[in-house]
């Protein structure tokens, strides 16, 4: 995690300069405003990146975050981002007919940055947030637009929330994990579920709903990895399918579930064993520690995948990273 700001270390008559700053490194350029006078102003914002992921939190005192057309003209930014309110109430306003949307602790907010806005919350707030190329999330900006203004129509609307609340909770561990990448794509896939969902389209509705359950199931696959007796008859039970259809459904996608499963433990351990503060732990250690029981049997996959035994792989890394 990067603190990028904390206005706590920052005198009142550079913190509002310092806000604006911070702000369009992590969101996009806008106008910053807040209820208090500068020497009441509260803001700290930590950022982390999450494979190709930025994602950060804003802890604020009331404020009120207003992008406007010439914002738009200067920066038209392409991504798409999201947030779960962890204390307070915000809202979010377009300049448009439609409805303001509300967001009280717990609820989702997608933003819409191709349109100018006025995003508020009064009294002490503060709000997580993932932000997404919007190549990444394949989806028109017509759709992007229609979703964000009702997200709470979707069925998959609990899932997201879950899976974002659940990454806020755990960022760091999350962030500093071999498997964060995976988390990453996963959370790329169920926010284009969600918003293909949301604005029901049914041209993108059918494909993104078969898509739906295979993105479930290697996000829980990401988060059990170390789990020993994680195997396709525990994925299936925590889906509630048979494993008949959870073959099927990796079948359809032409992924082998099993040898995902060994692959990412693989690169968990390859990881795990190169680090010089595990120096000391016995590799039987590590391969446990990524579901491998059996010692040989983890030798020999990791040999046929790296080329190299886990022993001479460790000595290797430690060697070139105590000569850097």
């Amino acid at each position: 995690m990067v603190v990028l700001l904390d206005t706590r270390t920052v005198a009142a008559t550079e913190r509002l300069p310092a806000i604006s700053a911070a702000l369009e490194g992590t969101t996009a350029p806008c106008e910053v405003r807040y209820d208090d006078g500068p020497e009441r102003v509260f803001t700290r914002i930590e950022a982390w990146r999450l494979g190709d992921l930025d994602v950060w939190r804003n802890e604020a005192s009331g404020m009120r975050m207003t992008r406007q057309s010439r914002h738009l003209r200067a920066d038209p930014d392409g991504r798409v981002a999201i947030a779960v309110q962890e204390a307070g109430q915000s809202l979010i306003h377009y300049d448009d007919a439609d409805p303001d949307v509300r967001a009280g602790i717990g609820g989702l907010i997608c933003v819409d940055l191709t349109k100018p806005y006025d995003y508020a919350w009064r009294g002490l707030g503060s709000a997580f947030c993932i932000s997404v190329p919007a190549e990444q999330v394949g989806l028109p900006a017509h759709l992007v637009r229609t979703a964000s203004r009702q997200l709470r129509t979707s069925p998959l609307y609990g899932l997201f929330q879950r899976h974002l609340l659940g990454l806020a909770h755990s960022t760091d561990a999350v962030a500093a994990d071999p498997a964060a990448a995976g988390v990453a794509g996963a959370s790329v896939e169920l926010l284009r579920a969600l918003l293909a969902s949301a604005a029901h389209d049914v041209r993108f509705e059918r494909s993104t709903r078969a898509a739906t359950l295979l993105v479930q199931i290697r996000a829980y696959v990401q988060q059990h990895l170390r789990d020993a007796d994680l195997t396709p008859a525990t994925v299936a039970r925590a889906h509630n399918i048979s494993e008949r259809h959870l073959f099927r459904v990796c079948a359809a996608a032409d992924f082998s579930l099993e040898q995902w499963i060994i692959g990412r433990r693989l690169v968990g351990a390859h990881e795990e064993l190169a680090r010089a503060s595990d120096v000391e732990v016995p590799i039987a250690s590590i391969a446990r520690r990524w579901g491998f029981r059996d010692p040989a049997h983890f030798t020999r996959r990791f040999k046929a995948a790296y080329g190299l035994t886990p022993r001479d792989w460790r000595s290797i890394a430690l060697s070139e990273a105590g000569g850097a």
